[in-house]
């Protein structure tokens, strides 16, 4: 059995929709900065104080919209902290947006008609989509340029999700993709193997086990709520069955025959086999109560399940059935283009800090999301934190799976258009 790390996971070439990583060289803790950081490092000038080439001096405060993803709250104003401390003449002010990706949407939306908008907005990659076309947010790339940021370091196929016509409309932060999560007290019980089914037919054999052994109101596998959570997990089954959502031109497909399959076999896990339910509230509560023994959810809730179970938990892949697919969520950081010259660059500033490879580092060990920086992946840090945390590195399987985000028939990702992909966690 090869054993593919999530490191491993990140770094494997799967074509254009893999999360290919390419060392790059330098200090990796300095990648992503301006030149001016090194300046205020050894005690000179702010660098907020330097003009840049275009004679624009950064606005002196900025306000950052967040959901907090993940229960992040204390790591953003740890990043802000840092932040604060590398440019002092900058002051971001963090505001709660919404409890999810739609209420920030929502918000961001009333406030653009009531011209009382943030410098910087967390958007998942749902929903950024929307500003774009209404164009309401900032292409980044003049920004990108004029900070010196190293687009070439960030995880490629994260980066190409706020890519279209060309431009680039976000940058990644809280990234994420579904994970297979279980119980190893119950599989050990059932006397399962430690490590996530090869896919969804040897699931059902080994659910029947574990339900055979549950006690009432328990089941061996919960699925997500369905008002629009679901949409997400599901994007990835739908594409192990042969389906899609939709095409490139927008054309929905959800009513293929391999679409219609996939929805009939989650039906059929719940109603047919009935070791699967739908939970009430919130699938990790369920599982970490103990009344579920496996889940999808989130690689952004990875390190709030480790450290709130009161059992081991095993992580693995998605199982397959006719081939592999998984999505991958989250959300980026996108600047409104409505404020002024001063605040977007000051925006801009922020954003490559936030999301350089020491930041990206330390949001994904206390949070869970993906590490958005190849060298951060690559780096000291992550390296030690992978081989002191098993479950944040180690998914089980039998074979090379690389995380996809598209459907094997489709092209590029940066091809597949935002509004047809599922929401996102």
């Amino acid at each position: 059995m090869t054993h593919i790390s999530r490191r491993h996971l990140l770094g494997m070439a799967g074509g254009a929709a893999a999360l290919g990583l390419v060392g790059c060289g330098g200090d990796d803790d300095d990648a992503g900065q301006p030149p001016a950081a090194a300046t205020q490092a050894s005690g000179g000038a702010s660098p907020a104080a330097t003009p840049t080439p275009r004679g624009i001096k950064p606005a002196a405060e900025i306000t950052y919209w967040s959901v907090h993803p993940a229960n992040s709250k204390a790591a953003e104003e740890e990043l802000i902290k840092r932040f604060q401390a590398a440019y002092p003449d900058i002051k971001v002010k963090l505001e709660t947006a919404g409890a999810n990706y739609a209420e920030v949407s929502q918000k961001f939306n009333a406030g653009l008609a009531a011209k009382q908008i943030p410098d910087v907005v967390m958007l998942s990659d749902v929903w950024w989509f929307k500003y774009f076309l209404a164009g309401t947010i900032e292409p980044l790339d003049a920004l990108l340029d004029e900070v010196k940021v190293d687009r070439s370091d960030y995880q490629d196929t994260l980066l190409k999700d706020y890519q279209f016509d060309g431009k680039q409309w976000g940058m990644p932060f809280a990234r994420s993709t579904p994970l297979f999560y279980y119980n190893k007290e119950k599989w050990a019980a059932a006397g399962l193997p430690d490590r996530g089914p090869k896919t969804w037919d040897e699931f059902d054999e080994w659910a029947a086990r574990l339900q055979a052994m549950a006690k009432p109101g328990e089941f061996a596998f919960t699925h997500v709520k369905g008002d629009s959570y679901i949409a997400w997990t599901f994007q990835g089954i739908i594409w192990q069955f042969g389906g899609r959502y939709s095409d490139e031109k927008f054309t929905m497909l959800m009513d293929s025959p391999e679409g219609i399959e996939a929805g009939n076999y989650i039906r059929s896990q719940v109603f047919t086999k009935k070791y699967a339910n739908v939970t009430a509230k919130d699938e990790k509560a369920d599982f970490l109560a103990g009344t579920t023994y496996s889940m999808l959810s989130s690689t952004g809730g990875l390190a709030g399940v480790l450290k709130d179970a009161k059992f081991p938990v095993g992580t693995a892949f998605y199982p397959e059935k006719k081939q592999f697919g998984c999505p991958t969520g989250g959300a980026g950081l996108c600047i409104p283009k409505a404020i002024s010259d001063e605040k977007k660059l000051a925006a801009m500033l922020f954003i490559a800090f936030i999301t350089n490879p020491e930041n990206t580092a330390y949001y994904s060990q206390n949070v869970g999301y993906m590490p958005v920086r190849k060298s951060a992946v690559n780096g000291p840090l992550m390296s030690e934190f992978f081989a002191g945390t098993p479950s944040s590195r180690r998914p089980s399987t039998s074979s090379p799976r690389p995380s996809r985000r598209i459907p094997p028939a489709s092209t590029s990702p940066a091809a597949t258009p935002s509004s047809a992909k599922a929401s996102s966690g």
